[in-house]
Order: structure tokens, then sequence, then C-alpha cells
């Protein structure tokens, strides 16, 4: 296990943003973090303005605020731009530019293929959209209500009013199965503070559901560092992905994330028939038929009964290989 399995290191705050005209970020707040590859954005500023991060472009929507909207540092002739950008992982500079000048907020973008800032998962980064300071603002024209009913299954339907802003959540490959049903408050809270974040902590409401999972857990004697901490989502996008098992990246991509070393070294004996070292990638699984072979073919990403995290239960590495080796 390399150091690097429970280490991530994100990107220095940097010097603090500069200003040089009246625009102002609502929505995220400078310095703030998010886990998503894509955020909301809001900033209020004069027409006109352009809003940038790093040195893409980005063409925002805007409307006119009225006197009647509650809004820090409102100005009669400002606009509310808001768009969805993509960020790349580390610090990214969100700068809006218009006629008065141009005003920048840090924004950092946590990879989550390693370990968070303490409050990460269980909820949202500073400057969340879901602040009642700011829903005041989207409920001129979206509706933030979940009242309205339930589907026969008995499940909350608020998909309708998610999606209006959360719609690209529900167009991975593999989706997973509360989010296809629309059931986001299965594991959201519509009453927490800011709104919507999960309801307990993520291991805990993984397990609401998975409960297989917690019994195999508890009653083995090893378990992988993120699964140890309760961090299922540094591994598992709980939306869903374009990988099996909802994977932020492909299986032999995730695990060298933390195991870099695993990417060049010989690996178990040399001499196989492939090459130095036993295949860890980009092979049929033996077993498995229609499966591609990589880490998690011989070592179970959550808890085994032998240090290595062995699969098939087996605590001795002959009993492991002659599971595909028979002869």
């Amino acid at each position: 296990m390399t150091a690097a399995l429970l280490t991530l290191v994100l990107a220095a705050p940097g010097p603090a943003p500069s200003v040089t005209g009246t625009a102002s970020f609502v929505a995220p707040v400078s310095r703030g973090w998010t886990t998503q590859a894509r955020a909301h954005v809001f900033v209020e500023g004069q027409r006109g303005g352009k809003l940038t991060v790093g040195d893409a472009g980005v063409a925002c929507s805007e409307f006119t605020l009225d006197a009647g909207t509650v809004f820090p540092a409102r100005r009669e002739s400002s606009v509310l731009a808001h768009c969805t950008v993509s960020l790349a992982p580390g610090a990214n500079t969100l700068r809006y530019t218009d006629a008065s000048g141009a005003v920048e907020a840090l924004f950092i973008r946590a990879e989550t293929t390693g370990p968070l800032q303490d409050g990460v998962e269980p909820g949202f980064g500073p400057g969340a959209v879901h602040r009642p300071v700011v829903e005041a603002l989207c409920a001129r024209c979206h509706s933030l209500s979940v009242d309205g009913g339930v589907r026969d299954a008995g499940l909350p339907a608020p998909d309708g009013v998610c999606l209006d802003c959360h719609a690209a959540l529900t167009k991975r490959k593999k989706q997973h199965g509360p989010v296809g049903q629309g059931a986001c408050l299965v594991c959201h809270d519509p009453n927490s503070t800011p709104r919507f974040a999960v309801k307990t902590p993520v291991q805990d409401t993984c397990f609401g559901c998975h409960a297989d999972l917690k019994l195999m857990m508890d009653k083995a004697a090893f378990r992988h560092g993120p699964a140890a901490q309760g961090r299922c989502t540094t591994c598992h996008d709980p939306h869903g992905s374009d990988e099996v098992f909802w994977l932020k990246k492909r299986p032999f991509d995730l695990c060298t994330n933390c195991h870099t070393e695993k990417r060049t070294e010989r690996h178990v004996v040399v001499g196989f028939v492939y090459g130095d070292s036993h295949p860890l990638d980009g092979r049929p699984h033996p077993i498995k038929r229609k499966t591609d072979f990589a880490c998690p073919a011989c070592h179970n990403p959550h808890a085994a009964q032998a240090r290595f995290l062995w699969q098939f239960e087996a605590t001795e590495r002959e009993t492991l290989c002659r599971t595909c080796h028979v002869k």
C-alpha cells in the first residue's frame, strides 16, 4: 500500500483573488471547493460580461434582478449571470469581466480518488448553491419545492425539481439505482443546511441499501484503506458513471491512481507467457465471461480475510492462484 493511498494534496490556495470591478460572485464563494467535474456558477455584474475559467471563455445566460430580490450588494442595473462550467482537478480561477472591470474567485476541484478535506463528502463545499440567499434567486425561475407527491413505489419523486439543474447526473452510461428512479431524497436531506446535503455519513448512507456489503466487511479480517475510513465515494460515483460499479475511473487506472508503482513493476511472479509479469490489465478474465481482467480479479477492493485482500476467501497465495490456474 503506497503512501499516496490516503494522501490528497489540494492545490495551494494561492494569492487573494483580484478585484478591479464591481461584479461579485454569489456561488461559489472564493476559495470554495467541489468534488464535481462541472459546477454551477452565479455572478452579479453588469450586462454583457464574460466568465472565464482559466483561459477558456464561457457563455452565460443572464437575467435582470428587480428591486424585490434579496441579494448581497444588489445594484439596480445588475444582472445575474449563471452557467455551468467544467473544472480541472486542483485550483481553478474563475474570472468575470464586464465594463466595470474584473473580479476573480479561486475554486478548487477535489479529486475524490484520494481522501478529502474533513466534511467534503457529507455535504457541499463552502459557498454551495443551496444556501438560502442563492435559493431565493433560483426560486424566481425554478421550483425548489419537493412536496410534489410520491411515486407508486412509495419513493420521493423530486426529479422534476432536481433535474432542472442536475439533469447531467442522470445521463451517465451506468446509472446508480436511486438516481435512475428519481429518488434523490433517499440519500439527500431537503431540510439540511445547506439544503440537500447527504442525510448521514457517506458509508452509513451506502450501507442503508448495501447491507450485504456491510455484513461482508464486518466479518473480514482486513479492510481496504478507503473502505475502512468510510470513503465509498473515493472510488464510486454515487450518481453513476461510464464504468462498472459506478467507478470513477477504469479499474486499473483507479487502483494505480494510489498504487502507482503497480503500473510498471513486476507483479506476483516472473516468467508468464504474456511477459515477465502477471498481466494486470487488457486481458479477458479467465473465469468471468465478458469481463476484463484487472486488479479486482485477485484483490477485493473492500475487505478480505488476507492481508493483501485476496478474492475468493483465499488466505494462502497458492489457493488464490489455483482458482484460475488449476494445473
